[in-house]
């Protein structure tokens, strides 16, 4: 239940705060005095889109919260457990705007971004106004209501990922067909880039590699000539630093006789001996080792011209090049393979079709099956309202044609959408004799707002919605009708806290409150102002509602009249 609504610096309220109650609470005003404020504060706290427009003149910023009794909610309580927001028995629900256009949303304190408050605003307002009029007389909006009264939300889910499903296979086997045509006319430049590369066969590092053998190659004479001189400086040579280290050892050892002192300076010596031996092998070995070989410093110097060649015309370096060879063979390994390739996408492609057709025969199975009851039900309900001898009746109309996605049905391929295999119609024959017809053929402003009233009052019986706002539904109707959608707005309020504005007597009488909207300022600045009306003051402003601007005894005896009536029933 919406315990309460908190404006501040919003349009024309400058700051107010509406308590509402359970039960039916009728909102009414004159035209201009800011009901619809109230509507577009609740939208906005339900996640509308707001303006800096909406900042009173003069303020930095608007103020919007609404608290809820959220305790007896759980699809409300699971989704605040789910999203990590706090679980109270109150909510509390704030969004601010900047006179800048800036703005943040809260839940129970704790920012949220404004999606997350729409999804929450879905679970707790069924917010109903002049737009959804128009939008009844749209047969592609139809479908929803029946849906909504069958709780198709789980089969209607799986149809959306079995059409995410369809629709990645289709595209990957349009992709494979449309990059199999363009391979196609470059197969031959594809064989021979493969064959250039795989002739000389490269591998990854090798230019690394031969530019160091080719540097070694280049100075072989002077290497062999260095690390000749260099081991006989160190081993062979008279006076060598073998030979002086030989002698040091040998006179550290006899010192060491006369001072042990000595022997620490004897270790390291022999152990320089040993360095400097390993060393001059090491010298040894790699002298012996050193090839002066033009023949192969040719070679290396070919191969890496070769190599420099591939690197230029694909990549600059060897490990592009690789890369380049290996997506060439795989563009040669797709046109060997495109026959199997696009077979086993087709077949894909055909097992998706049949899924769909599956989940698509099970929302058409219930909806035909359930059509005649909703039809029924609705029909019941507008006879309350006035509309005795009024007929309804469910269509359900298959759209053929071959655009994917599609499935076939009594070998006729059948378009399928998110919302299914055929679009829902709603249509309507009001006077005996007549044939049916659509909505926006034969349904007055009076009409369709009690076709849409009846269809809310179904859906209140299966959604669990816990606030209904019905702005002005009570457009077109006067008298003894106005009287019945009242009472009908009545009936709902016993599952549903029912907010309503209108502008009719009949309707206001039937609410357990009444709030009066009224607009109040000066030459400086207009104000909306909210009240909550106690039974002498409700009576007067029925009175009102019945003769206009003076309230004669005749009109407060017939709102006394209207208001007994309507306690009688409440």
């Amino acid at each position: 239940m919406l315990n309460s609504l908190y404006a501040k610096n919003f349009i024309l309220l400058d700051e107010l705060k509406i308590a509402f109650q359970p039960g039916l609470n009728v909102i009414t005003g004159e035209t201009g005095a800011g009901k619809s404020i109230l509507i577009g504060a609740l939208s906005g706290l339900l996640g509308e889109r707001l303006t800096k427009e909406v900042v009173r003149s003069g303020s930095d910023k608007a103020i919007l919260e609404a608290e809820f009794a959220a305790g007896d909610l759980p699809s409300v309580r699971e989704f605040l457990q789910q999203n990590d927001l706090d679980d109270d028995s109150v909510l509390l629900i704030r969004r601010e705007i900047t006179s800048s256009g800036k703005g943040r949303c809260f839940i129970n304190d704790q920012p949220v971004p404004i999606t997350l408050l729409q999804k929450l605003g879905d679970r707790l307002v069924d917010l109903h106004g002049q737009h959804e009029h128009q939008l009844l007389l749209q047969p592609q909006h139809h479908g929803a209501y029946l849906d909504a009264f069958l709780d198709l939300s789980a089969s209607l889910a799986d149809l959306r990922e079995g059409l995410n499903g369809f629709h990645q296979s289709l595209k990957e086997l349009h992709e494979t067909q449309a990059q199999a045509e363009s391979l196609k006319q470059k197969r031959d430049y594809l064989q021979f880039q493969y064959h250039e590369i795989h002739s000389l066969d490269p591998t990854a590092g090798e230019d690394d590699a031969l530019r160091q053998e080719e540097n070694i190659l280049r100075h072989a004479e002077s290497i062999f000539e260095k690390t000749h001189k260099l081991y006989a400086a160190i081993y062979e040579a008279e006076g060598s630093v073998s030979e002086t280290l030989a002698a040091a050892d040998s006179t550290l050892n006899e010192l060491a006789a006369i001072d042990p002192r000595f022997q620490a300076l004897a270790a390291e010596c022999r152990n320089a001996r040993i360095v400097i031996d390993e060393l001059a092998t090491g010298l040894r070995r790699y002298h012996e080792g050193v090839e002066v070989d033009p023949d192969r410093l040719e070679k290396i110097r070919s191969r890496l011209s070769a190599l420099a060649g591939l690197k230029k015309k694909y990549g600059g370096d060897l490990d592009k090049v690789l890369a380049h060879q290996q997506r060439v063979r795989q563009e040669l390994d797709l046109l060997d393979n495109l026959d199997d390739t696009l077979s086993a996408l087709r077949k894909r492609l055909e097992e998706e079709r049949e899924k769909l057709a599956q989940q698509c025969a099970v929302i058409s199975q219930r909806r035909m099956q359930a059509r005649a009851a909703f039809a029924e039900q609705v029909v019941s309900i507008l006879s309350r309202l006035g509309m005795g001898k009024a007929r309804f009746e469910v269509a359900l109309h298959q759209r053929i044609g071959e655009e994917e996605p599609y499935i076939m049905r009594d070998r006729q391929p059948i378009r399928v959408t998110a919302s299914g295999a055929e679009q829902v119609e709603f249509l309507m024959a009001t006077n005996p004799g007549e044939g049916f017809k659509p909505l926006v053929d034969i349904a007055s402003g009076g009409e369709i707002s009690r076709v849409m009233l009846a269809l809310k009052t179904l859906l209140a019986k299966v959604d669990h919605v816990p606030v209904l706002v019905f702005d002005e539904i009570d457009i077109g109707i006067s008298g003894r009708i106005a009287f019945s959608v009242g009472r009908c707005l009545q009936q709902l309020s016993a599952d549903h806290q029912v907010l309503c504005i209108t502008h009719l007597p009949q309707i206001a009488c039937m609410g357990r409150h009444h709030l009066l909207v009224e607009k109040t300022g000066d030459d400086r600045s207009t104000r909306t102002r909210v009240t909550a009306l106690k039974r002498e003051e409700r009576l007067q402003q029925i009175a009102r509602l019945l003769g206009g601007a003076e309230v004669t005894p005749a009109y407060l005896e017939s709102a006394k009249q209207l208001m007994e009536e309507a306690e009688r029933n409440n």
